[in-house]
This record gives structure tokens, C-alpha cells and sequence, in this order.
């Protein structure tokens, strides 16, 4: 069929291609308005961000860093055998504190992959997936969706993103949002941000958009100075870590599983 000559072609394609060299580095700020110190907190005898990095590293994709403006954080990476870099504690965005590690490295990579700190559980697909966009040029930044649950639809806490997917679950974004007025092309937007080493310079140099203002999102200005931001549907919704509540779950979680 066409739809096998399409992925067998595919597959092909990216086979041919060089492999990427990639590097993964997580934003490790101590601040959190929610819960105090998030990403030390205990899950099943290791802070939350040595979690977090140590799954990246369980991943084989790449070189992985923890960029950090804690001394707290840098040193139970440290004492993990993690490798992180103190960061300034200036940055406005965990994209800009990734982009300073990245110039800190002073080494080519083909892509960076901005890994959120406060995501303890996720799927090697998510990342795989992701990256395999770059197998079309034309991508300036990767980012992965999943399902809008009902009881998500209006939480304002819940980003979403409209994009109309083929029949390989991918397709460019359209628009960004925490509210809708209605669930057609809507998904669940997950933050995990894939770049072109170019394109995270350029885009940490650009002013603050008036939607990205607005919105509180800071994808839309990539968006509003028109980087092709491509999506891809994943089956699952890596949970992240933003409440005491939402931590009880993760710690479950690795109780029941005998982490």
C-alpha cells in the first residue's frame, strides 16, 4: 500500500542520513512558585532531578546536562555521577539557561534537546519520536503532543496546541493556548522543545512577542517570528510535578514499581 511505501521510504531516508549528534540538557532552576524546591525533592531515596537526568541517560541519545543556578542541585548531581554546569541565576526561562549551557559546551551538535526537570517519568518514544522529525528539513523545532482529557479542558494550567495531524500523527503547529473554545485539532502539549543549534541562538536573541506576553507562553514567539514548529502525537502524557499532590502520584508510582 501507500502508507507502507511511505514509511518503508522513510525509514530508508533517515537510515541514509548521518547519525545526529545530540545533546540533551535539563534547566535546573531551584525556584518554584508551587512547591519550594521541586526538583530536590525525595522520590524514592533520589532528588526529583536526578531522577529526571538519570532516565535522559538510561535513553542512550546522547550527552546529558543538568544546567543549574543551585549549588544544592549541581552538587547532588554531582554526587550521582550526573554532569551539570552552574548557570546564571539571571535567566527569565529554562531556554536561555539551556542555551547558555550549550555555548559553555563551545561543541557542535546537530540538536539540543530541552528536557524539563520536573518530568520524572517518560517513554523513550517521546524523545525518539520528537527528534525523528528533523528527518524533514524544513523543521526549526520539534515538540510531541498526546490526547486533551475532558477534565482537562479547562484547566488554564494545561497547554494546548491546534494542529491537524496525518496519518503519521505529525503536522506543523497552528497555535498555542491554555483556554479553547473548542476541542477540533486540539491537544494536550507536552514541553519538551527539540533545536536547531541555530535556531535556539536566534530565538533567545528575539524580543518577547505580545502573544508570548499574554499567553504566558513562550513558544508563541517562536511562532509569531514564523520557526516551523512541528509536532508529533506520543500515546502518553509524561506527568509532571508542579503540586505536593502531584508528587504523592510520582512517589507512588516508583513505590509501587520498586524503584
Amino acid at each position: 500500500s501507500y502508507k507502507l511505501l511511505y514509511k518503508l521510504t522513510n525509514i530508508v531516508t533517515i537510515k541514509n542520513k548521518k547519525t545526529l549528534n545530540t545533546v540533551i540538557i535539563i534547566p535546573a532552576r531551584i525556584d518554584s512558585s508551587r512547591l519550594k524546591k521541586k526538583l530536590l525533592r525525595n522520590i524514592s531515596g533520589l532528588p526529583m532531578i536526578v531522577r529526571v537526568a538519570q532516565n535522559a541517560e538510561n535513553l542512550k541519545m546522547g550527552r546529558v546536562i543538568v544546567g543549574t543556578d543551585s549549588r544544592e542541585i549541581y552538587n547532588e548531581c554531582e554526587k550521582n555521577n550526573l554532569e551539570a554546569m552552574m548557570t546564571k541565576s539571571s535567566h527569565k526561562s529554562g531556554t536561555d539557561r539551556v542555551y547558555e549551557v550549550y555555548k559553555i559546551l563551545n561543541k557542535d551538535f546537530d540538536l539540543i534537546i530541552n528536557l524539563q526537570g520536573d518530568l520524572p517519568i517518560f517513554k523513550k518514544d517521546l524523545l525518539e519520536k520528537t527528534t525523528k522529525l528533523f528527518s524533514d528539513d524544513s523543521v526549526d523545532i520539534a515538540s510531541a503532543v498526546c490526547d486533551l482529557e475532558d477534565s482537562e479542558i479547562n484547566d488554564n494550567n494545561i497547554v494546548k496546541a491546534r494542529v491537524v495531524l496525518d496519518d503519521y500523527d505529525e503536522g506543523f503547529a497552528l497555535d498555542f493556548m491554555r483556554t479553547v473554545d473548542c476541542t477540533k485539532n486540539i491537544y494536550h502539549h507536552i514541553g519538551v522543545y527539540i533545536y536547531k543549534p541555530n535556531v535556539l541562538k536566534e530565538f533567545v536573541s528575539l524580543l518577547q512577542s505580545k502573544r508570548e506576553k499574554e499567553r504566558n507562553l513562550e513558544q508563541m514567539r517562536a511562532m509569531d517570528n514564523n520557526y516551523k514548529i512541528k509536532l508529533v502525537k506520543v500515546g502518553h502524557n509524561p506527568p509532571s510535578v508542579d503540586t505536593i499532590e502531584d508528587l504523592k502520584k510520582i512517589r507512588l508510582h516508583f513505590k509501587k514499581n520498586n524503584f
